[in-house]
């Protein structure tokens, strides 16, 4: 005997089945739809765009940082050094930073004729830094070299070389020295050598020439001209 209703209930159950299989494949692909790589954060049913964008922007920020570290630290670098030298020049006088430089070597030479005229120093005239060394060398036989009294700095040594010697002097205290040649002063075989701040006693040593000139028999102007050129 067949009852009509168990075959309504088979089938109800087959179109159930038939259902359910159609409806498995396409929820398989959405889910396959929001797999992502790892490292990205998905919501179900809601795309990466959001948390990929912001990952991107993250590494891009990164390179930039990378790229302008170098030149950040060349900058600091260069700001570092102008710091140090601008408290080494502070904290050195400028006595001190003069004494650390180093000292020169200059020549003088004694001539029965130079440049300017008979019986001459060459150079004349001579500047240099304190510390530095001069030497007078008797090119020709005949010439000493001797420092003038009363006009050399206070304080200064003074010299007197010995006839055709050569003589080695380093100058110590700044100002205006006035050196001559003994047997030829008549003769105004004279020099002069600036020695640092050569103002310090240049007033007194342009006095002195005055009553020092009175004692040349020839080339009377030639110690005023060279002190002129001081």
């Amino acid at each position: 005997m067949t009852y009509p209703f168990l075959r309504y209930s088979r089938a109800k159950t087959s179109i159930m089945l038939v259902l359910i299989q159609l409806a498995c494949p396409a929820s398989a692909q959405n889910s396959a739809a929001n797999i992502r790589p790892v490292g990205s954060v998905c919501l179900a049913g809601q795309a990466c765009v959001g948390a990929t964008a912001e990952a991107i922007a993250k590494s891009a920020s990164a390179e930039e940082l990378k790229e302008t570290m170098p030149a950040e630290a060349e900058r600091q670098s260069e700001t570092s050094v102008e710091a140090s030298s601008a408290a080494l020049a502070e904290s050195a006088p400028v006595e001190e930073l003069a004494d650390a430089m180093p000292a020169k070597e200059f020549e003088v030479t004694m001539l029965n004729q130079g440049t300017d005229g008979a019986m001459v120093f060459e150079p004349s005239v001579l500047k240099i830094a304190v510390g530095d060394t001069v030497i007078f060398k008797p090119t020709n036989p005949g010439h000493n070299s001797a420092s003038i009294a009363g006009m050399i700095p206070p304080g200064a040594s003074s010299w007197d070389g010995g006839m055709s010697q050569e003589v080695k002097i380093t100058f110590i205290e700044e100002g205006t020295y006035v050196y001559q040649c003994t047997p030829h002063l008549m003769m105004a075989m004279v020099g002069v050598i600036a020695v640092g701040d050569a103002s310090v006693n240049l007033s007194a040593v342009k006095a002195a020439a005055s009553d020092k000139k009175s004692e040349f028999m020839m080339s009377a102007q030639r110690l005023d001209e060279y002190l002129e050129e001081i």
